[in-house]
């Protein structure tokens, strides 16, 4: 955790700088690092993407991840954080806007839209996309980096399972666990754009078509909610 507090404390002395030159130089090194790691990292993994694979790829020298970043572990962190923490927020100001009427099915399926169509409305975008793919790597992956970011998932995660339960009272909460776990890996199915499907059915349906993808999904992830909520209660 020292490297995180260093990071933390580097990017505090970044952000106040003076605006000018300097600190616009820095803050263009720092999206163009932030960028390729995310583009390798989602292609390569962590550990397949080498320092000197990212800093080529943007450009700058070896020791700018340190200089910028504190080293590999906290440059993964803050390619991680960069998107989520934006797309968490979005998250959570719709379940909390979500409306208490209507039926449980209603309810439901007005959760998982909560839920998925933030992803939905930044997938025209390559950056947003290459962190699609490196998310639906993350849930199976046991890399110990990810404890660095597990309170940004787990934040959304207790308000999808509060909504749920109020919709389902009676719900245990190992099924509200086990229904937020499914929704996030159908979620990230959706948009990783595998290319999966495009194998299985020869090109006729394509998983970049993720509006397609998506309309599916709604269906599909609050039909296996209040399955799994209503079998527990």
């Amino acid at each position: 955790m020292a490297q995180t507090g260093g990071m933390v404390a580097r990017q505090e002395i970044v952000t106040q700088e003076p605006d000018g030159p300097r600190a616009a130089h820095r803050a263009r090194v720092r999206d163009l690092l932030l960028d390729a790691a995310e583009e390798l990292f989602a292609d390569r993994g962590f550990y397949g993407a080498s320092v000197r694979d990212i800093t080529d790829l943007a450009g700058t020298r070896v020791a700018a991840v340190t200089d910028y970043f504190g080293g590999k572990e906290n440059l993964f962190r803050d390619v991680v954080l960069r998107r989520q923490v934006e797309l968490n927020e979005d998250r959570r100001a719709r379940i909390a806007a979500l409306r208490s009427g209507g039926s449980r099915q209603q309810r439901v399926a007005a959760l998982v839209e909560a839920f998925g169509r933030p992803l939905l409305e930044r997938a025209g975008d390559r950056g947003w996309r290459n962190y699609f793919r490196l998310a639906a790597q993350l849930g199976t992956v046991r890399h110990p980096v990810l404890l660095l970011v597990a309170a940004e998932y787990n934040d959304v995660a207790a308000d999808v399972m509060a909504h749920l339960n109020r919709i389902y009272p009676d719900a245990s909460e190992a099924a509200l666990h086990d229904a937020f776990l499914f929704l996030v890996s159908v979620t990230l199915q959706a948009f990783a754009v595998t290319r999966r499907l495009d194998v299985m059915t020869g090109g006729r349906l394509r998983s970049a078509d993720v509006e397609a993808r998506y309309s599916s999904l709604i269906p599909f992830a609050a039909g296996g909610l209040a399955a799994l909520a209503q079998a527990s209660s």
